[in-house]
């Protein structure tokens, strides 16, 4: 039974490429290459949240209550940093968090209670990722979100990011489900999903190094 079920999971990965392809060549066939365009804005709007908040908010908080100054906080910390962002995993990263949290002067028992427990209840890119895509891309299909919804919105977002697991690609699978709650229908999600996995790369790797810094700060 095991070998059945990998077997048929290497056919579904190996499906996988060629089903986005479909579902991006029909979107395309009916608004134009113009999509790519908004994909673009979507790139930078999410990065650039994501960098206010890691390169401003994580360092201030660090200093200001942590008593980490930026230099200590993104200079030792650098290590588990690109660690995030090269192998888009917080839970991959635990042991450099940990190794980097030694260096800067954290006891062991702050350190390992929040960096393991973090990697799966504080992933603050993830949510940041899911509250920016839901509202961009609800906006982009012309659906105006009252304030009610964008509260749903950010709710949504939190519990995504409070349950999910440290794993590449987390943020993608939880989505449709934030994006149900901004209340975009079955067909827009199916549409909108395989047109932001392009840019996703790279986004994936910037929530994952937002994860670990969020981690850091909380064990000071």
């Amino acid at each position: 039974v095991y070998d059945i079920l990998k077997q048929m999971l290497e056919w579904v990965v190996l499906t996988v490429p060629y089903a986005v392809f479909g579902v991006v060549a029909q979107v395309i066939s009916e608004r134009g290459l113009g999509v790519f365009k908004v994909l673009w804005i979507f790139l930078a709007v999410i990065l650039l949240g994501m960098a206010i908040h890691s390169l401003i908010y994580y360092p201030l908080m660090a200093w200001l209550v942590g008593g980490k100054s930026p230099k200590v906080y993104l200079g030792i910390g650098s290590d588990a940093i690109i660690t995030g962002l090269t192998t888009n995993s917080s839970l991959a990263t635990v042991p450099v968090t940990l190794k980097s949290l030694e260096k800067m002067g954290v006891s062991e028992s702050s350190s390992r209670l929040a960096a393991c427990i973090g990697t799966n209840l504080n992933n603050d890119g993830i949510t940041l990722y899911e509250a920016m895509a839901a509202l961009f891309l609800a906006q982009a299909l012309g659906n105006d979100l009252g304030l009610a919804q964008q509260i749903t919105i950010v709710f949504a977002s939190v519990m995504a990011g409070a349950g999910i697991a440290g794993i590449p690609e987390a943020g993608l699978i939880v989505l449709p489900l934030v994006l149900s709650a901004a209340g975009l229908s079955e067909a827009a999600i199916v549409a909108a999903i395989p047109l932001i996995m392009p840019v996703d790369v790279i986004i994936a790797r910037c929530r994952s190094g937002v994860n670990v810094m969020s981690d850091m700060p909380v064990s000071y």
